[in-house]
């Protein structure tokens, strides 16, 4: 990519996902977690999955409360 130009699909993959949940009424999330596109060093206080492609890391699906996650 070029610095300050918006990214390009077919050019600059997507490298990170991050999510944040909070129950309402609450300060402190009950979820923290990181998808990542290949390996990625541990996070302090969060949840990192890594995929192998750009495809499968786009496809992720949770359900915090179905217990997917």
């Amino acid at each position: 990519g070029v610095p300050g130009v918006f990214p390009e699909p077919q050019q600059d993959p997507v490298i990170a996902i991050a999510a944040v949940a909070l129950r309402q009424g609450c300060r402190e999330p009950f979820l923290r977690v990181v998808f990542t596109l290949l390996s990625c060093a541990p996070l302090r206080g969060a949840t990192v999955r890594s995929f192998q492609s750009e495809r499968e890391l786009l496809q992720v699906r949770f359900g915090v409360k179905n217990g997917d996650f």
